[in-house]
């Protein structure tokens, strides 16, 4: 048999070779189940001064409340200098699965407007759906925190901001990867090799000054009532099972 003949054998074999390398490379199919969205709406609503990454504002309930399905959090400076803010965590843990925001982020120079979840106990790990710098609201910031605080961001730019109107933030937690959303399309992905392995809060809130946003203005509070809202439509749970 001539070596012309052995050619098209090879070439077939080193092909199907190259082909089980690369099948073996992908990722593996979700071979898990999905359960019902819920509704977030049972809530830890937080009191007091809030001091971490040298942020200014005190959280106060009377900065958190329901308009019709809303969730409002409301951010203003009083007479007396003092910033008042809210921020909510969710009184139950969740898993993997989908967690899913519909909010209309606040502008203004100072503020950090986020909706996030995270272990809190301790904090770590985190995972921030959409956090807005204030005075930059062209630019929304998804990140990923490992337990041990290693960090990996995504950034979407949009010309037209994503302050003051109704934008859909999400990320989808899987055994082995994060999946980052905006309305419904995703800007990144995060593999990692360790799950984290264990329950997460959802959060929301508004933070005032700090080491990002620095500190507000004269300007971030001229608004008809000199406060600035944050106002989220839908918060959702849809659960995975592996």
């Amino acid at each position: 048999m001539s070596c012309a003949l052995l050619r098209p054998v090879r070439l077939i074999t080193v092909t199907l070779a190259a082909l089980s390398l690369l099948l073996l490379s992908q990722p593996r199919a979700h071979a898990g189940t999905w359960g019902a969205r819920q509704t977030v709406n049972s809530w830890n609503v937080i009191n007091g001064r809030w001091t971490a990454n040298n942020e200014l504002e005190t959280y106060t309930p009377n900065c958190v409340w329901y308009d019709g399905g809303t969730l409002m959090i409301k951010t203003y400076r009083a007479a007396d200098g003092t910033y008042y803010s809210g921020r909510v965590e969710s009184k139950q843990l969740y898993g993997y699965g989908t967690y899913s925001f519909t909010a209309n982020m606040p502008n203004g120079q100072g503020l950090l407007p986020a909706v996030w979840a995270a272990y809190l106990n301790p904090w770590l790990p985190e995972f921030d759906a959409a956090e807005i710098v204030g005075q930059n609201p062209n630019t929304v910031y998804q990140t990923f925190h490992d337990p041990n605080n290693a960090q990996t961001q995504f950034s979407k730019s949009n010309s037209s901001g994503w302050t003051n109107a109704f934008h859909t933030y999400s990320f989808s937690w899987w055994p082995d990867h994060i999946d980052f959303a905006v309305d419904g399309t995703i800007t990144g992905t995060k593999w990692y090799t360790t799950a984290p392995g264990v329950g997460m809060r959802f959060i929301v809130n508004t933070a005032v000054g700090g080491d990002w946003p620095g500190n507000p203005d004269a300007s971030t509070w001229a608004t008809a009532d000199g406060a600035r809202y944050l106002k989220v439509s839908s918060i959702t749970y849809t659960p995975y099972y592996p």
